[in-house]
């Protein structure tokens, strides 16, 4: 049985191979180990240290042809230990790990464009607005329709995005939206404009309109994001000298929040990015420092027509890693007082240096300085029962107390070791000094009567990858 089998198996590859002549199959294994204290949420004293492993596991098959292309990945994405269907000599299932990262067909409508409709990734510039968030272990991808269309000689590159969301039957029938949830994304439309105008320099575009849903009453709410990106002796192409980068990016739209008349809150905010580096010693050695600006709140305004709009930026589906004082993420929602700034102005100077030491080892870091920029309200403590922040402090006077300035330090170590073309070993130490203000901000007082913060534990986030991507079966080899 087992011989015919086999032999079935060998026919069978033979003949995809010989009429399918760009099939490829391939895997992706990345098993990770974590010990942290105040990843996200900044750790109290004697906070428990946590130690975990998670585990990315993929499937992927290719295939191309003159009319069209696709690709499927099978995906595995768990902690281990998570699963939910256990016996008593261990783990048997996870009923939630399973899913399809990507499944998608790519139609040739001509030679310069296509149509690639289903699940995929959207991955674009500075990963600021849309990106596939590579390092979270499940990642993240995107139902939807993509019109692509390329002017090699030209060197323009535009793409149309389309996304609709419902929750429903798997049968793709019945729709029934009735426990949809407020912040989970409704739709996103984007147009993506990128021209090389030189072989060092090259700008792009971003036009984009998300969707959120108000449950109360079944009102979708958009939010309008648009800016440019401008790259300068980057990417794959790069050489020794200076190397920058700049974004913009303006936000308007219809928040979900209600203002002081009743009405939706209007949206105005910005983010701005900058980066100059310099790239010596045979490319081997970055040195750059940068900065990112991101509008906010300021709470000791009292004019109406402010307080009835929103200043903080939402950052949609972008990349938080590395981004916003590195890999602890304690900055990542800006209007959250948890992980961001309670929707305060936000200001993240850095510097960054790389090194490459041979072919097969690099060594990365990163220092960063947020702070916020605008008034924030000052709370003395966070309410156990809805886990808000609750109690505004006041001066001697009676004043509402502000917080403005430094939020902390933070500092990223990573290291890259590429064993081969296939594997890849990771990894990365982030360490958070955290201010006063992030402190009471995170957790209030200890005692609110005389001022007194929590005492913290040290916070770090430490961090070991392997990542495996074997080529099981390529039919142009």
């Amino acid at each position: 049985m087992k011989k015919n089998y086999y032999t079935l198996l060998i026919l069978l590859m033979g003949f995809i191979s010989s009429s399918y002549a760009q099939l490829s199959i391939e895997g992706e294994f990345r098993p990770r180990a974590i010990v942290e204290n105040g990843f996200k949420i900044p750790a109290l004293k004697n906070d428990d240290h946590r130690l975990s492993f998670d585990q990315r596991s993929r499937i992927i098959f290719k295939y191309s042809s003159e009319k069209y292309s696709t690709k499927l990945s099978l995906q595995d994405a768990r902690i281990w230990g998570s699963d939910d269907m256990v016996n008593k000599t261990g783990p048997e299932a996870n009923s939630y790990g399973l899913g399809v990262y990507e499944a998608w067909v790519d139609l040739k409508l001509t030679v310069k464009s296509g149509l690639k409709i289903g699940r995929q990734e959207w991955n674009y510039d500075d990963m600021r607005i849309l990106s596939p968030r590579n390092f979270w272990t499940s990642g993240q991808s995107y139902d939807g329709l993509l019109y692509h269309f390329s002017e090699v000689d030209k060197k323009l590159k535009i793409d149309f995005g389309f996304s609709y969301n419902n929750n429903g039957s798997p049968m793709g029938i019945v729709v029934d939206n009735t426990e949809w949830e407020s912040d989970k994304l409704k739709s996103m439309s984007f147009v993506h404009i990128n021209k090389v105008f030189s072989p060092k320099f090259n700008a792009s575009l971003m036009f984009t309109l998300a969707g959120k849903t108000d449950v109360s009453n079944d009102a979708v709410l958009g939010t309008g994001t648009h800016g440019i990106n401008l790259s300068y002796n980057r990417g794959k192409g790069a050489d020794n000298g200076l190397f920058a980068m700049a974004s913009a990016y303006y936000q308007h739209g219809t928040d979900m929040k209600r203002g002081s008349d009743g009405a939706y809150k209007s949206i105005s905010a910005y983010l701005l990015t900058a980066q100059v580096g310099l790239r010596t010693n045979d490319k081997k050695l970055e040195l750059s420092a940068g900065m990112e600006l991101i509008s906010g709140h300021d709470y000791s305004e009292t004019d109406e027509d402010y307080n009835n709009t929103r200043h903080s930026f939402d950052l949609l589906q972008s990349a938080r890693v590395p981004y916003y004082g590195g890999y602890m993420n304690h900055f990542i929602i800006q209007d959250s007082y948890l992980v961001g700034t309670k929707g305060g102005g936000y200001f993240d100077p850095y510097v960054k240096a790389k090194y490459i030491i041979n072919k097969k080892n690099s060594l990365e870091t990163a220092f960063y300085l947020p702070s916020l920029t605008t008034k924030v309200a000052a709370h003395t403590g966070i309410n156990p029962d809805t886990n808000k922040p609750m109690g505004a402090e006041v001066d001697g006077n009676g004043n509402q107390v502000y917080w403005k300035g430094g939020l902390g330090h933070y500092l990223d170590i990573l290291y890259t070791h590429k064993a081969s073309k296939e594997i890849i070993l990771k990894a990365g130490l982030s360490y958070g000094q955290i201010s006063d203000i992030k402190n009471q901000m995170a957790h209030g007082y200890e005692d609110a009567a005389s001022k007194t913060l929590h005492e913290l534990d040290p916070n770090y986030f430490g961090w070991v990858m392997l990542i495996v991507k074997p080529q099981f079966f390529s039919s142009s080899k």
